[in-house]
């Protein structure tokens, strides 16, 4: 039902004139200032990036899974658009993948003893940043153990790198000289959570 749903999308959208003639050469960001931004997912993408974590770094189940990488090069709201139609389609792809391993571990425990527990780890002195793709791009989490003997359950700091808030950042090159109209596509083409981008 989904590729279906894809399908349709892209017969109203696609090839519509009003959409080309609003985001084809709209918004540009190109490859350079994307990487000088430090962009990140369909925004990086649709500027000619080649880079996914799950490729670059990859962790969990990905590096058992077949699936592309969508890159545009134009680095246009259109170009934007075409990366995550894309996304949807390997979406599909992975969850096709995936799907019949989590059907063969139905009824299973995640808990050790069968039963839900308090989470209270002992972390040691460090520091450590973890990071996977989301939807939007990096969502990267730093923290630092302040440790102590036996180590500590609060970290002593905690930073989370937020997409949306990244992505933001190369928003006034991207509409420098545009209508206020196709500023409200540029935003929403890079495709923020407001939430993140509160700091």
């Amino acid at each position: 039902r989904i590729p279906r749903t894809i399908d349709d999308l892209e017969r109203l959208l696609t090839q519509n004139e009003i959409l080309i003639e609003r985001s084809v050469g709209v918004g540009v960001l190109s490859r350079e200032d994307a990487i000088n931004y430090s962009a990140a997912g369909p925004l990086l993408r649709g500027s000619g990036v080649d880079y996914d974590i799950r490729r670059a770094d990859p962790y969990s189940i990905y590096p058992e899974l077949d699936f592309d990488v969508a890159v545009e090069a134009e680095g246009d709201m259109y170009a934007r658009y075409r990366v995550r139609v894309t996304e949807l389609r390997e979406s599909v792809r992975i969850l096709k993948q995936i799907l019949p391993r989590l059907e063969a571990t139905a009824g299973e425990s995640i808990w050790a003893d069968g039963k839900p527990g308090a989470y209270a780890p002992r972390v040691p002195h460090g520091e450590a940043y973890g990071r996977v793709e989301n939807g939007k791009g990096e969502l990267g989490y730093y923290v630092v153990s302040a440790g102590g003997r036996g180590g500590s359950s609060n970290p002593w700091r905690y930073h989370v790198r937020a997409p949306s808030f990244i992505n933001l950042t190369p928003m006034g090159i991207m509409s420098r000289g545009y209508k206020v109209a196709d500023i409200v596509g540029i935003l929403g083409s890079i495709d923020i959570v407001l939430g993140e981008t509160d700091r």
